[in-house]
Parts: C-alpha cells; structure tokens; sequence
C-alpha cells in the first residue's frame, strides 16, 4: 500500500519540469541586456518627441480636441517621467547596463515596456486627433 500510494506521488510531479533544461543564464542576462539597449534608445525618441511637442490653440477649431490632445500629452508625460525613474534607479543593472540581478532586471525591463507601451498609445491619440483636424 506504501508503495502504490509513493508511486502516485511520484506520479503527480509533472515530468517537464524534472526534466527541462535549465536555460544559459548568460544567453538569458545578454538578452536581458540587449532589451534594456532597445528599450533606452526607444525611451530617447519618445522623450525627443515630448520635448518638441507643440500644440498650439489656433490648430485646432474645437476646443474639445485641444483639451483632449493636452490630457494625452500630460498622460504622456507622467509615463515619461516613470519611465525615466525606472532608467535612473535601474534595479538590476549596472551604470553600463550590465545585468547585477536577473530577476530585478526582468522586472525592470518589463516595467519600462509598460511604460513605453503607455507612451505609444498617447502618442497613438495624439495622432487621431491630428488627423481628425
């Protein structure tokens, strides 16, 4: 009876998992590293773009939309400035943007994507507005 029910037990635990291969923990921390790369050059362009932004009362001939494209612009900026204290404090990664700790630095970059994401979409709005002009 021991036996059948050790058996059981045994034959509960999944068989991938026992068996799967750990993956390169280098492969994974270059990886890592090279989306952090991405990420930052992609963080410079959205920040160029809400340093050039300009919206200006006279092009637009409702008011609505200029209220509207100035919420998207502040929604913008607050994932903007989030993004760059994620940058600034750079939980798991060195000053060159080498991982320290790979799982601080997973978080890290999904973070900043989430960011980036946010930024997208307001950008994405921004744009609708314009072509609705």
């Amino acid at each position: 009876m021991l036996s059948i029910l050790i058996a059981l037990l045994l034959s509960s635990f999944s068989a991938t998992s026992v068996f799967a291969a750990r993956p390169d923990a280098s492969s994974t921390a270059e990886a890592l590293e090279q989306r952090w790369s991405r990420q930052l050059d992609q963080l410079r362009v959205q920040g160029h773009f809400y340093d050039t932004v300009r919206l200006y009362p006279a092009d637009f001939e409702d008011l609505s939309d200029l209220e509207r494209a100035y919420f998207f612009l502040g929604e913008f900026g607050v994932a903007l400035r989030a993004a760059q204290t994620v940058v600034v404090t750079r939980p798991g990664f060195d000053i060159n943007g080498k991982v320290t700790n790979e799982l601080q630095a997973a978080q890290t970059v999904r973070s900043l994507a989430s960011y980036l994401q946010i930024m997208r979409a307001m950008r994405n709005k921004l744009a609708e507005i314009a072509r609705a002009r």
